[in-house]
């Protein structure tokens, strides 16, 4: 029983060791569904509203390479609120999505397009 729990420690040990490695400019996270994201997608539109207390956005955007989304209206959540601080209706936008579990997809990265 005791070689079980040493084995256990030594490998969450190992994979906590890991993760800085795995925080390189990829961005491959764990969602909470336990699911790796490696895959991103890169859109632009223009912002028609902010929530930064619920953590979303809703833009009108283009079509986006890679997915079969044509250019709408949608509302995402942001992967880290703070994304949204300076962010404010009207502006137009570039925006990184990942796919957090099958067909939700949430923004990961987002900034003012020049």
């Amino acid at each position: 029983m005791n070689n079980n729990i040493f084995a256990l420690i030594a490998l969450v040990l190992l994979t906590l060791a890991a993760l800085p490695a795995a925080a390189d400019d990829t961005h491959v996270m764990m969602p909470m569904d336990g699911k790796v994201v490696s895959e991103s997608y890169l859109g632009t539109g223009k912002i028609d509203s902010v929530d930064a207390k619920a953590g979303k956005i809703s833009l009108s955007h283009e079509t986006i390479p890679g997915l079969e989304q044509m250019p709408k209206n949608m509302s995402y959540d942001v992967l880290n609120g703070a994304l949204l601080a300076n962010l404010k209706q009207g502006q137009n936008v570039e925006f990184k999505l990942i796919e957090v579990r099958k067909g939700k997809y949430m923004i990961s990265d987002i900034r003012v397009a020049k």
